[in-house]
């Protein structure tokens, strides 16, 4: 094997890895907004309408997200994620309201699948 062919194959190899790692990123990164959406509709809906989630509904509202993400995010970021999805959105309805277009999303992201999710 020729050195040049060796250090064709490496330099290739070298950008296939960083191809991948820059998908992987990708990937995580559209699990983590995944999961905060999710989050932002629970809590538009606690503050829009004035409910709470037992401990039963969170069991499974929390299970369907899980899945949702494939099981992909470590607890410690999912803490993080669900206290910054709290501020965010109770900054959003303080700032726009119930009835702005950015909460009837959240809210239409919570009917269509957390009020009731499919387990």
């Amino acid at each position: 094997m020729s050195k040049h062919f060796v250090i064709r194959l490496s330099a290739a190899a070298l950008v296939a890895g960083s191809v991948l790692g820059v998908a992987g990123l990708a990937a995580a990164q559209d699990q983590t907004a995944i999961y905060s959406q999710y989050h932002q509709a629970i809590r538009a809906a606690e503050a829009c309408r004035e409910m709470t989630l037992d401990p039963a509904a969170w069991s499974k509202v929390s299970t369907y997200i899980d899945k949702k993400i494939n099981y992909e995010i470590p607890a410690g970021e999912r803490l993080t994620l669900i206290e910054a999805a709290k501020t965010d959105t109770r900054e959003l309805v303080w700032n726009k309201g119930c009835d702005s277009d950015e909460v009837k999303a959240l809210l239409s992201l919570y009917d269509a699948e957390l009020a009731n999710p499919a387990m």
